[in-house]
């Protein structure tokens, strides 16, 4: 009689260190019965009734993780029907799986080709790479933690809400904020309607779910705080900051900032799209922005042989946002409370340069009350910063420094004693 294929069954736990960790199930009765919750955790056996059954199986080579909707006897009887269906090359478990000779997914009776969502992913994050960078990092980070936390899925279109709300569920155990959670659902969702960006598969567009969050409303920068950063800065961190301050940049934009951006005569500074960087505006409008003199000044007086203001070698400098949080950290800025990842890890900003206090958008922040504070309008400023609502920009404005003198003196002013 014929051995029948191997499927091992596992329990999906998370470890000490809250990383997704596959466990080997330990059986009571061989092939027959499970110890139900327990499982082999480095070779020691544990109890994890809260972990989920797995099946871990091949055919024709390629290895299939696949979910167990059930306890430890649905986990049972689950392997012995997919032992069976292995065992036959034409039951109906192999026609959905690829086929090694050609390399690409068989097709279901009826159905459009699949398509596996490795290689999806591959050619997405190429094409993206070539339009954007910056994105692409993001959207490597979202893929990739994807992937670990739905291992079983093997084609995109095998993709549902559900697997979007394992994910979520995820993120959330790590520590991700509303925000950053509803970013990353987006980052994929976006990845599974973009039919261009991907390779042949036909975009899915009934795959989503909404994170609700609480927008966080804009802080700039405290004069203190600004003081305090100018103190622990080298001249040129120093020429950052002020070239940020004055001009309302985006780090992108910043990191592709070049001299001849500047016009002297009409004293400002233009924002615009450059091909051989791979850079684009946000909404891909040009804008222009008025400048201080100073900082004119200061920009003629830096210039040197490169054309890009901050640059590695030539190249945009990529890193700003790592630069600012190096420099708080050396200077003994950082706030000490938060947590943030450094090398896939996560660690007090009292030991590590990831102060979530210090970032380069509060910049923009400043840029916005200050020019409003000398008189400018909320539409001219929407203008300057870029920003395609005015409600956006309107958020900007309303959080100003509730604890300056000018509004003590507006507060007890209108106060009526008693």
């Amino acid at each position: 009689m014929a051995k029948k294929p191997a499927v091992s069954i596992y329990i999906r736990i998370r470890n000490a260190e809250r990383k997704q960790q596959y466990c080997p199930a330990i059986w009571e009765r061989k092939n027959t019965k499970l110890k139900p919750g327990w499982c082999l955790v480095k070779g020691i056996p544990e109890e994890h009734p809260e972990g989920t059954y797995n099946l871990r199986y091949a055919v024709n080579g390629v290895y299939k993780w696949e979910a167990v909707d059930g306890d430890a006897e649905s986990a049972v009887a689950l392997r012995s029907q997919r032992r069976d269906e292995l065992a036959h090359p034409k039951g109906s478990l192999a026609k959905y799986l690829p086929d090694p000779a050609s390399g690409t997914a068989a097709k279901k009776p009826g159905a459009p080709e699949q398509y596996r969502l490795e290689d999806e992913i591959k050619v997405y994050l190429t094409n993206v790479e070539k339009l954007a960078p910056r994105t692409h990092t993001n959207y490597k980070l979202t893929l990739d933690q994807f992937q670990q936390a739905c291992p079983q899925i093997i084609y995109v279109d095998e993709i549902k809400k559900q697997h979007l709300q394992t994910f979520d569920t995820i993120l959330k155990e790590r520590g991700d904020e509303d925000r950053t959670r509803a970013n990353k659902i987006q980052h994929f969702v976006t990845f599974l309607r973009n039919k261009e960006g991907r390779r042949a598969g036909p975009p899915i567009e009934n795959v989503s779910i909404r994170i609700k969050y609480v927008e966080q409303a804009p802080e700039a920068y405290t004069r203190q705080e600004l003081e305090n950063l100018f103190r622990v800065s080298s001249d040129d961190d120093k020429m950052l900051w002020r070239f940020l301050l004055g001009t309302g940049y985006r780090e992108a934009e910043a990191s592709v900032a070049e001299y001849t951006d500047v016009n002297p005569e009409k004293r400002t500074i233009a924002v615009m799209e450059k091909r051989y960087f791979g850079f684009k505006p946000k909404d891909s409008e040009k804008r222009v922005v008025p400048i201080p003199d100073e900082l004119i000044a200061q920009l003629k007086a830096r210039k040197n042989g490169c054309s890009l203001v901050f640059h590695k070698n030539g190249h945009p400098d990529g890193h700003l946002l790592r630069r600012l949080k190096n420099v708080a950290f050396r200077g003994g800025l950082n706030c000490g409370k938060c947590a943030g990842t450094q090398n896939g890890k996560e660690v007090s900003c009292a030991d590590a340069p990831v102060c979530q206090k210090w970032i380069l958008h509060r910049f923009r922040k400043n840029f916005a009350t200050d020019r409003h504070d000398g008189g400018a309008s909320a539409r001219k400023i929407q203008k300057w910063l870029g920003h395609s609502s005015l409600e956006t920009t309107l958020r900007y404005l309303a959080v100003g420094d509730d604890t300056s003198e000018e509004v003590r003196s507006i507060v007890n002013g209108v106060h009526v004693g008693l």
